[in-house]
């Protein structure tokens, strides 16, 4: 059988575009609230995706249904999560909101399982598993010790809720009816804009007196992870399922260290070495065998 390596490119597309997420959001915080730079990062997103969408020709959601079920996506699996993740930053670091993000593959599983019916062998759960264990292990003690910390539980709770709302729109993509690409991601981020309106409209007044780095990262976020990042995640999941795609989330811890080792001259542990070659482990564990090519 042929491999179809496309969605392995796409996924290593992926990993470099998330990877830098969540410094960029570190930084539009700046200048921004949380709320605003969720908004901010969905609307742009929703003009650069829409405007894609019309002149590829595919052009916008036309019916009721397609609406129905990306307002869904956009507002339970993008809009809400991204929201509640923003917010858990500003009290929790971005040590210990990894952790529970990185638990987005698990839920997946068990999602896949429960609602999909579709088998998950033994070896995927354990590979999973595994790579969380040193998603975890990664973090280190300090992080560690703060779960469940006195006066965290509401910041990390809502990480919790924000990693399920992003498993929730991967089973999402994979049952809704086939839309094409760019019409789809178009449909979704407009839904997501729209929800986060309320809330988040000062982002417009607040970009005219914010300094120019934040307001710069904003639009960044607003391109790639949320514009390029989820016509790529759409394409990935209706190929080869939400599974395969949730490898992302194992595989951009260790491209962040990769990065900053080579970029920024940052130091090479062994905790960090050890971390890393769990995670490998656990994902060469979790690999479908040649006869499988869904999970």
């Amino acid at each position: 059988m042929k491999t179809d390596w496309l969605p392995y490119f796409l996924v290593g597309f992926l990993i470099i575009v998330w990877g830098s997420a969540f410094g960029l959001t570190s930084i539009a915080l700046e200048g921004f609230s949380p709320i605003e730079t969720s908004f901010g990062r969905t609307a742009l997103a929703a003009i650069v995706v829409a405007a894609v969408a019309i002149i590829s020709g595919q052009g916008l959601p036309n019916t009721l249904w397609e609406w129905r079920w990306l307002s869904l996506l956009g507002v339970m699996g993008l809009a809400a999560p991204v929201t509640v993740l923003t917010w858990a930053q500003v009290s929790t670091p971005s040590s210990v909101a990894s952790i529970f993000i990185s638990s987005v593959p698990l839920f997946i599983l068990l999602a896949t399982r429960v609602i999909l019916r579709e088998p998950v062998s033994r070896r995927k759960w354990t590979g999973f598993a595994i790579g969380f264990t040193g998603l975890v292990w990664l973090a280190g003690p300090a992080a560690i010790s703060q779960v469940g910390a006195e006066g965290q539980a509401i910041a990390q709770l809502a990480c919790i809720l924000a990693a399920m709302g992003y498993a929730s729109g991967g089973i999402l993509i994979k049952v809704m009816p086939s839309i094409p690409t760019f019409r789809a991601t178009a449909g979704t981020m407009i839904s997501g804009a729209v929800f986060l309106l309320p809330f988040g409209y000062s982002a417009f007044e607040t970009a005219l007196g914010t300094p120019m780095v934040p307001l710069i990262a904003l639009i960044a976020l607003g391109i790639l992870p949320s514009g390029i990042g989820q016509n790529i995640r759409y394409i990935v999941i209706k190929r080869r399922g939400p599974v395969f795609m949730s490898v992302v989330g194992f595989l951009i811890p260790v491209w962040a260290g990769f990065v900053g080792f080579v970029i920024l001259d940052e130091p090479l542990t062994l905790h960090t070495v050890s971390a890393y070659s769990i995670i490998l482990v656990g994902l060469l564990i979790s690999r479908d065998s040649a006869k499988k090519v869904k999970a």
